[in-house]
């Protein structure tokens, strides 16, 4: 196959007239301009520039090659603001995949992006798959482990804390657990069949728990937990808006099951795209006020 420089020194030959005006046009030497012309020829098995002393002219061969070396020329013009204006637009698709859980103080800060930038086309993919931002084909994704690919990045976005959390009405019907060990006395609804509980360097297992669900979904966990079932062990920012309401207490304050690092992670790509750079500006300092205010007990709504 021809390559493209070899087509455009003799689209060049052809559109300057002359050995000189064409290297000046290509930016090199005229003995380039000459190599590549007759690399062009061999390629493709037929004399195209006839030579003499006084001019240059095309063969039959050459005429026909010619609007297809003009579409070349043509499409490589094109391919710079092409590439600029996929750079610089805010606009075009933008999916981001997060877990269910997340997936509730991500989709009103993406709501209100969208009205923002009404020329982004935002998906929110929402499962608890770990997903690859690249395999999988996403812009951005939630992930709560840090990546080790170098052609990822893995922007922080703060700390999730799963606790211990009931109703009022199973509180006072079953009373309130003092210790760790006084949870086997009571209905707990979380994922698994074994708690540790942590406090510092303290840490106290329940060997033979008796939960009354075992869930992996947080939604159907927060669900049972409100509606009295039993003492529920939930991400902090889940329980923080009915913590604050009223509708739950929190359980063994002080103690924690679970505490992990949430992370933003998308390709690594320099210089990033206008959109992309949008989206970090916008989402991050947002998402990362959610959780903070939910680690410290404070959840503010996801829309300031």
């Amino acid at each position: 196959m021809p390559s493209p420089d070899e087509v455009l020194a003799f689209e060049a030959l052809a559109r300057c007239g002359s050995f000189t005006a064409a290297a000046e046009a290509l930016g090199c030497t005229k003995s380039m301009v000459s190599l590549r012309l007759k690399a062009l020829e061999k390629q493709l098995g037929a004399v195209l520039v006839l030579r003499t002393t006084r001019r240059l002219a095309l063969t039959e061969a050459g005429q026909r090659l010619l609007p297809h070396a003009e579409a070349l020329r043509q499409s490589l013009l094109q391919m710079q603001p092409a590439v600029d204006s996929a750079q610089c637009a805010v606009e075009g698709p933008l999916v981001v995949s997060t877990y269910v859980s997340v997936s509730q103080l991500l989709a009103p800060i993406l709501a209100e992006l969208a009205r923002e930038q009404p020329g982004l086309q935002l998906r929110l993919e929402v499962n608890n798959r770990v997903q690859d931002p690249i395999a999988d084909v996403l812009d951005f994704c939630v992930r709560s482990r840090k990546v080790h690919d170098d052609s990822l990045v893995a922007r922080p976005l703060g700390w999730v804390e799963e606790a211990l959390y009931a109703a009022p009405g199973y509180l006072a019907a079953q009373g309130w657990p003092q210790t760790p060990e006084e949870l086997a006395a009571h209905r707990l609804i979380m994922d698994g069949s074994c708690l540790t509980l942590c406090r510092g360097e303290e840490l106290r297992s329940l060997t033979q728990p008796a939960p009354l669900l075992d869930c992996n979904l947080y939604q159907n966990n927060l669900t049972l937990t409100l509606l009295g079932h039993g003492i529920g062990a939930l991400p902090d920012f889940l329980a923080a808006p009915a913590l604050a309401s009223g509708q739950l207490q929190r359980v063994l304050p002080g103690w924690h099951s679970d505490r992990w690092p949430v992370f933003l992670v998308h390709p690594y790509r320099l210089p990033l795209p206008r959109k992309y750079q949008v989206f970090l500006d916008f989402v991050l300092p947002r998402l990362r006020a959610v959780l903070q205010a939910a680690d410290s007990g404070a959840l503010p709504s996801p829309m300031h």
